[in-house]
């Protein structure tokens, strides 16, 4: 299946919320394996309350376990929303890439056609999914492929199109009770308009629980943004990604 229908799958265009997905990882290759998913590999997302228009969820976990949760949750009637920026290593050695998002791809293509056939319906509320290793590696060295990224508020709806949209609480599916720093920046905007911040730890039993969230570094600053993405190597086709240099020598002589 040719990567834009693949895309059109994940991001239809009568879901008005797929104009935040990313087209990064589909861009990277001419085909994505679309293949019957493995029934075993159904993860239980019980813990999650059923869609509901008040709702809206994001699932930040590592290694394709989002895309497994956004499969599920699709099944369920949610719309998954990919949100990876990451490129992948144009090549075959996968290790280079500091982010590897080889699970990423294969889960994706594994889940297209159960999601084709969720019939999600247009207004469906959005689950967005996110890689929790997306920026854990910070020691890039040279020769390596540094697809390290980061969230912003600006790959979000804004607190004011959620709530526009009846959108009053948000539930975080992750490894942790606390939101990583760059999404902090995100939920406490939202919070901060009223939307309810719960979190649901991916392993645990119970309901969803409200938190806090706490003031990240840097929020509300003009230069966030600008510090916050210094290091890293956006990709001349999109997303995040990157050839560490080998560092230069130079020296200068006089007589």
């Amino acid at each position: 299946m040719k990567t834009d229908e693949v895309y059109a799958i994940w991001a239809p265009a009568e879901s008005e919320w797929s104009q935040w997905a990313k087209p990064t990882l589909f861009a990277q290759d001419n085909d994505i394996e679309a293949k019957e998913a493995d029934a075993s590999r159904i993860v239980d997302t019980n813990a999650v309350p059923g869609p509901a228009s008040d709702i809206a969820l994001i699932v930040d976990l590592p290694d394709g376990d989002s895309v497994l949760w956004g499969v599920a949750l699709a099944q369920r009637g949610y719309r998954p929303v990919p949100l990876y920026n990451a490129c992948q290593y144009p090549g075959v050695d996968r290790s280079k890439a500091l982010v590897d998002v080889t699970r990423i791809v294969d889960e994706i293509g594994k889940g297209t056609l159960a999601v084709m056939r969720a019939q999600i319906a247009p207004n469906a509320p959005p689950v967005f999914l996110l890689d929790a290793d997306r920026c854990r590696n910070r020691f890039p060295v040279a020769g390596r492929f540094d697809n390290r990224w980061l969230v912003f508020p600006q790959d979000f709806p804004s607190a004011n199109y959620l709530l526009s949209r009846g959108v009053k609480r948000i539930i975080l599916v992750q490894e942790s009770d606390t939101p990583q720093t760059d999404l902090a920046h995100v939920l406490l905007r939202w919070q901060e308009a009223g939307i309810q911040i719960l979190v649901q730890p991916f392993l645990a039993v119970g309901l969803p629980r409200e938190i806090t969230v706490s003031r990240p570094s840097g929020f509300r600053t003009l230069l966030y943004r600008a510090l916050a993405v210094m290091g890293l190597r956006r990709n001349s086709t999109g997303g995040f990604g990157g050839i560490v240099p080998e560092p230069s020598s130079s020296g200068w002589g006089g007589g």
